[in-house]
């Protein structure tokens, strides 16, 4: 009889319709193994000999003897029938006792269910074990003995054969040996992993995996000293993990710590709660798989208390002072909390603090923490925070005699002084922004200053001052511009290249030197550029190009401003026949092509450009150039339009 398979997917209400020639074709119909994991929960009867049949229970077997597996160990059976709650197997003959584990359609489910297999080796048990049910281990230190238990384990102790894993060469001592019972001692070399017995001739399944185990050493504690309850580290090396956690105790005296997290060279300890101030405590640590010598000492000091500074109130963003008496040694663990926002310490000496209230915190009333060692000591439940203001953007560059801009937020929450260059200012304010005009005669970098009382932080930001003018202002922004260009080492002065831009970005001729956009040196996706800080405003880019050779081919270059200072010229692209354009207009500002193949473009080339915020820009050419290909470049001009 045909069998038809129907995978049923997470498609609700979806209807299936099939059709088929064999009116005696049987249908199955699997579920989504994801949504329906296979369980398993007995096996009857849980004994017999090979070519024996068993029959195994449990859900979600799919019904299709072709989409699952059984187990006995490292065994595969074959599966007879199978319905979703019941599968029949078959004993194979190469079988041993081992637990019961199932494939289905990528799950692999194991369990604790164990088939004896009679008239053969047989290992039901194991010792030392560790981890939960369903998923434990032998495990053993080098040296160390670990137990076989079962029925049927050879005639004599020279049957048997043990190797581990990491020490496959030589099998591993057999300390005492019976048919029911034997041990055998961990072999140097050996690693975590399964373990191969033989017993004569057969192959024996063994019912666990083996976890090689190190023996633990400390090292030390931090802090050597600290609070009731507060957190410490025990450093060292075979201290467990995770799975080792639950077990894993740490003694101060005779009070147990809570064990946070465990990791191989790390302890991280709750220190109890009841423990006496003033005494020291013998600190002990026992592991999963054994107790540890070494002592190491913890004193209980103190708690901070009778805290003293600006513990009423202060300004947001602002620094305060804190002192108080048992304050800790350092500030390695200690954290300052405004609320639930975390203040920057700034200085910490002799008990000492200057902590910065962040400037995300919460205008008003909060609780005033500090936080040593996970230990938290409340300074003020109502500490209030007053509104201060706080500034996210300064124009970096601006024209002489123009408007500078500064923004934030709570601009307005306290008076305003402004000093540009040691001249003071008039400034318009709102609650997010701050502007002025700029004196005249400033040029070059100069200081802002922001005064808002002599209980805030005076704010400073540097702004670039051009001259107060329109027109070309190239000489203010960008270097090395036309022709003859200033030649430096293998380059161009001022100019920058990546690193695919290879070969000198120059060509001298007719008594000139220009700049060199070739393909001599088969550039693709190069780059020649240099930086800059553009006030806000209109621009004119012009760029002059003096020869070309219009040769068509792979013959493309790209002008381009990017945002931001030393930004990556993306890759270009000529995709859908168009002129070459970048693959990526993310960081572009502006970009216009000034040679396309084999039309003309000698001439001048103007990109116009509005920027919104003074910011850094980058500013070049991006080449997609041929072998033999060339374009040269006598100008690049930069003229500030006139509102």
């Amino acid at each position: 009889m045909k069998k038809i398979y129907y995978l049923l997917c997470l498609l609700p209400l979806m209807p299936l319709v099939s059709s088929c020639d064999d009116e005696e074709a049987e249908v199955v119909l699997l579920q989504n193994p994801e949504s329906q994991p296979v369980t398993l929960s007995s096996i009857t009867p849980d004994y017999g000999f090979v070519g024996d049949q068993f029959t195994l229970t449990g859900t979600n077997f799919g019904g299709g003897v072709d989409f699952i597996q059984v187990f006995i160990g490292e065994n595969e059976a074959e599966v007879l029938t199978c319905t979703d709650t019941e599968v029949k197997v078959l004993v194979p003959k190469e079988a041993t006792t081992g637990r019961i584990s199932v494939r289905f359609m990528g799950q692999e489910v194991n369990s604790d269910l164990m088939f004896r297999v009679m008239g053969k080796p047989s290992v039901e048990q194991m010792k030392p074990l560790f981890g939960l049910e369903g998923t434990q281990k032998a495990w053993g230190f080098v040296g160390s003995e670990v137990t076989f238990s079962g029925s049927e384990l050879g005639g004599s102790q020279e049957d048997v054969k043990v190797i581990f894993k990491g020490a496959t060469n030589t099998p591993a001592e057999i300390v005492s040996w019976s048919e029911e019972e034997f041990k055998v001692k961990v072999p140097e070399g050996a690693v975590s992993g399964k373990l191969t017995l033989t017993v004569g001739s057969q192959t024996v399944n063994t019912p666990y995996e083996f976890r090689l185990v190190e023996h633990a050493t400390v090292s030390g504690i931090t802090p050597q000293q600290g609070y009731k309850g507060c957190e410490v580290t025990i450093s060292g090396k075979g201290l467990g993990d995770e799975t080792t956690k639950g077990q894993t105790k740490v003694w101060f005296g005779d009070k147990a710590g809570t064990v946070l997290s465990c990791e191989n060279e790390k302890i991280t300890v709750k220190v109890p709660g009841d423990l006496t101030i003033g005494q020291s405590y013998d600190v002990k640590l026992s592991t999963a798989f054994e107790t540890v010598e070494q002592m190491l000492k913890f004193k209980v000091v103190e708690e901070p208390k009778d805290f003293t500074g600006d513990i009423q109130s202060g300004y947001l963003a602002n620094p305060i002072t804190l002192s108080g008496t048992n304050m800790p040694a350092t500030a390695d663990a200690l954290k300052v909390m405004f609320g639930d926002k975390e203040g920057k310490i700034l200085e910490y000496k002799d008990g000492n603090l200057l902590v910065e209230i962040p400037s995300d915190a919460s205008i008003g009333k909060v609780k005033l923490s500090l936080i040593d060692a996970g230990v938290e000591f409340v300074v003020n439940d109502e500490f209030e925070i007053k509104a201060a203001p706080v500034i996210e953007y300064c124009d970096v560059a601006v024209f002489a005699g123009e408007t500078m801009k500064i923004a934030g937020t709570n601009l307005s929450a306290l008076p305003v002084t402004v000093m540009i260059g040691n001249q003071p200012a008039t400034p318009t304010r709102s609650n997010t922004e701050i502007t002025f005009k700029v004196p005249a005669n400033l040029s070059g970098d100069v200081k802002v200053i922001l005064n808002f009382g002599e209980n805030v932080r005076p704010a400073e930001c540097e702004v670039t001052v051009l001259p107060a003018q329109t027109g070309d202002i190239t000489n203010y922004v960008l270097e090395n511009t036309s022709s003859p260009f200033a030649i430096e080492g293998n380059g161009l002065k001022g100019w920058n290249t990546n690193s695919i831009f290879y070969g000198n970005p120059y060509v001298e001729k007719d008594g000139n030197v220009w700049m060199a956009l070739n393909g001599k040196n088969n550039t693709w996706n190069g780059a020649l550029f240099q930086s800059t800080t553009l006030p806000r405003g209109r621009y004119q880019f012009k760029v002059t190009v003096a020869e070309d050779d219009a040769a068509g081919g792979r013959d493309g270059v790209v002008f381009a401003v990017m945002k931001g200072e030393n930004t990556d010229l993306p890759d270009l692209t000529n995709a859908g026949n168009r002129p070459w354009y970048f693959v990526s207009e993310d960081e572009v500002l502006v970009s216009q092509s000034v040679n396309e193949g084999v039309a003309s473009v000698i001439g001048t080339h103007t990109i116009d450009l509005e920027i919104s915020d003074a910011s850094p820009v980058t500013v070049g050419f991006a080449t997609m150039v041929g072998d033999g290909n060339y374009l040269y470049i006598s100008e690049i001009k930069v003229e500030h339009i006139a509102e």
